[in-house]
């Protein structure tokens, strides 16, 4: 999806731990991979061929544009793994950069990974709504990704009257874009279900709803 639709929190929601950085500015630069391992471990890989083992902590000055700009240490990918029963079956979970941001090069780094996903989960926020340039990258998607999930994420910072205008307008664009005459659209609060997780605080993790998505 876009550049700070929350795609980071979203898997951190899933796995239920302040895992991945997040910030408020545009992030994600490097595609970062978390499949399934009995400890949480993190393995840098170089665009030399080199590998390396690194602390939790150091993520964030290799896979944000804040910490390696322009990706200037030469990362290739980064590969997280953790111990989450998501991942057990052999399922693995990418966090592309975002599209349509001010560094190209983290839109092109999305685009480069599409063909090798088996199915996409498709962050939109419901403020704003959809889009320009999330509208092209879903057509170009559809030639890649066969199984595709919408979430519409940050539920908590809209009214319920907004929530569902926004959602409305957002299902009629995939709706038409997508040839259908209807998409089913996941709205959720990742923030509020990763804190809820956290806090192990049940009531608010249904709040959030997250647990209908999964």
């Amino acid at each position: 999806g876009q550049f700070k639709r929350g795609k980071s929190t979203f898997i951190n929601a899933l796995l239920g731990e302040d895992l991945l950085p997040t910030a408020i500015v545009p992030l994600t630069s490097v595609v970062t991979v978390i499949q399934y391992g009995p400890r949480v471990r993190v393995c840098m890989q170089f665009m030399d061929g080199k590998e390396k083992d690194v602390p939790v902590s150091d993520l964030s000055e290799l896979i944000t544009e804040r910490g390696n700009p322009n990706n200037h240490k030469g990362v290739q990918e980064v590969t997280i793994y953790h111990p989450s029963p998501y991942l057990q079956g052999g399922v693995r979970i990418i966090d592309t950069p975002g599209v349509g941001s001010v560094y190209r090069h983290n839109t092109d780094v999305a685009y480069r990974y599409l063909p090798y996903v088996d199915a996409g989960i498709f962050i939109i926020s419901a403020d704003p709504p959809l889009s320009e340039s999330e509208h092209l990258f879903l057509k170009d998607i559809r030639d890649y990704v066969d199984k595709i999930f919408f979430v519409v994420n940050k539920i908590d910072q809209v009214c319920d009257r907004d929530r569902e205008e926004s959602m409305e307008f957002t299902r009629s664009i995939l709706c038409s874009d997508l040839n259908r005459q209807d998409v089913a659209l996941h709205p959720l609060s990742a923030r509020c279900a990763l804190e809820a997780k956290t806090d192990n605080d049940a009531d608010k993790l249904e709040q959030s709803l997250l647990p209908q998505f999964e």
